[in-house]
């Protein structure tokens, strides 16, 4: 599976524990960032939710930052902290 293939599975997942894509567009809004669900879905056309609201979305629904964005956040594991 590609990196892009597994955000869009993660966003989905995540889309899936809100309810929907009109309850994930209310639970991650907030007055400051408005979200409709059109938006929801243009981000889901593009396969990734913007790395702005990664840490948001990963706090409401329980979906890893790891899997929702691994090209803004790696995992520890991942990297090599091997130092002299």
């Amino acid at each position: 599976m590609t990196t892009s293939e597994s955000m869009r599975r993660a966003f989905t997942e995540a889309i899936e524990k809100a309810g929907g894509q009109s309850d994930f567009a209310r639970l991650i809004s907030t007055s400051a960032k408005p979200v409709s669900q059109q938006l929801v879905s243009y981000w889901l056309k593009k396969g990734k939710v913007p790395a702005e609201l990664v840490l948001r979305v990963e706090r409401l629904t329980g979906a890893s930052r790891y899997d929702l964005r691994p090209d803004v956040f790696c995992d520890p594991e991942d990297l090599n902290l091997n130092v002299a």
